[in-house]
């Protein structure tokens, strides 16, 4: 398990206080909170780290360089535009499995872990831009577009090409194809077919996260190979010249060339899967904000070593996981029952047992305006409901009675 620390990084001040200041990247990572608390800075550094993390393993990288000329502030930090949000006393620590980084004092440094246990990971940012390609034609060619925005719509434009037949979405009677010939994604209802750039906002946000995060989950999982598809066309053209490279060498035995290739396939093979989403409900109808969640939460069970973060402001995914680690819980006191069909079936209407999450790999932290980051309390292992989110539901009701007090005084 990652963790991280950040203190005094944008509106980031005193931070987490407790385990030393260390917040765990657990297998379910939610931060909830106002706007301009940090969630998605947060779910940035995450991202950013872990994909220096994965080049420095590969070889891609040296140590040396990642940590000169201010390059993690200006190349990697500028890629998830987080450059000013760096200030003279910015404390950052990130513990990998493979690499541990340490930024103090305006200077980055790094060390090897020399752990076996680090698995290859896939890593997708999911921005909540990512309505902007189903309604913009050709947006990948308008200039100043964010790098990581361009790289998010490399993969979506990769899961429409591999997208076979219709697809049915977890969100209504919905089907989803992609036109080759027009190179455009369509939905298709029991009487109607439309371009995406014509349908509603909650399928133009949800239809790309869905596909990309599906289609990702798949590829990597236990059950399909991995192959060469999945990495980027820099990434073919460098693994072309180092196969070719031992090919050639004189030096190495046939046996010694076999082993050099393993190793370099295993450092190119993506065992896992990092999803870090923005704003999972973003114009989405609770009902479908829990879909979207579960179909999420099934895609990080599908092979081991998968890691969902989520930054959100609904309080329904908070309840909906909620309902997913019980759902654990429940299914496995049932799976030792005989005769357990019933039961099961009971259960998969109300939480999919594919998407059941345990509560020892969930884990919600809670970004506040003052800057501070809290773990949301629990209760036999279900996130409390006293949190941020539900604060506000629960003042509304408060408001309410107050508007009825008024009215019984005329």
């Amino acid at each position: 398990m990652s963790q991280i620390k950040v203190k005094n990084f944008g509106p980031i001040k005193s931070g987490f206080i407790e385990n030393d200041r260390f917040i765990d990247i657990r297998k379910i990572t939610v931060f909830i909170g106002n706007q301009g608390t940090g969630k998605s800075s947060i779910a940035k550094l995450i991202s950013t780290f872990s994909w220096l993390e994965k080049q420095l393993y590969r070889g891609n990288l040296e140590m040396k360089y990642v940590t000169s000329r201010n390059r993690f502030v200006n190349t990697y930090c500028s890629y998830q535009n987080l450059k000013n949000y760096f200030l003279p006393d910015t404390e950052i620590e990130y513990r990998g499995n493979a690499y541990t980084f340490n930024y103090v004092n305006g200077k980055l440094s790094g060390s090897n872990n020399n752990s076996q246990k680090y698995i290859l990971p896939k890593i997708m940012y999911v921005p909540s831009e990512r309505n902007f390609f189903s309604v913009v034609k050709r947006a990948e060619k308008l200039k100043g577009l964010p790098q990581s925005l361009s790289a998010f719509f490399g993969e979506l434009e990769r899961s429409q090409q591999e997208l076979s037949g219709s697809l049915t979405l977890p969100v209504g009677n919905i089907k989803l194809e992609f036109d080759q010939k027009n190179n455009t994604l369509n939905i298709i209802g029991s009487n109607y077919k439309l371009n995406i750039s014509e349908s509603s906002s909650g399928f133009q946000s949800f239809i790309p996260l869905f596909l990309v995060s599906r289609n990702i989950a798949l590829s990597i999982s236990e059950n399909h190979d991995s192959s060469q598809s999945e990495l980027s066309g820099e990434e073919q053209k460098r693994l072309k010249m180092e196969i070719e490279k031992i090919l050639n060498n004189d030096n190495l035995s046939e046996e010694l060339k076999k082993a050099a290739l393993e190793l370099l396939s295993s450092k190119y093979k993506n065992e896992c899967f990092l999803n870090i989403v923005e704003e999972i409900e973003q114009n989405l109808f609770p009902q479908s904000q829990k879909n979207i969640l579960y179909k999420l939460l099934e895609f990080v069970n599908m092979t081991e070593g998968n890691t969902l973060i989520l930054t959100t402001h609904s309080p329904y995914i908070i309840n909906y996981l909620t309902l997913a680690i019980k759902g654990y819980k429940v299914l496995q006191k049932i799976i030792d029952l005989p005769n357990n069909n019933l039961l099961k079936e009971q259960l998969e209407n109300i939480v999919p047992q594919a998407s059941c999450i345990s509560d020892e790999y969930s884990i919600v932290y809670e970004l506040t305006e003052t800057g501070e980051i809290i773990e949301l309390s629990n209760y036999e292992g279900l996130p409390s409901d006293e949190n941020y989110l539900n604060t506000f539901l629960a003042e509304t009701n408060n408001l309410f009675d107050n508007l009825l007090e008024i009215e019984e005084q005329i």
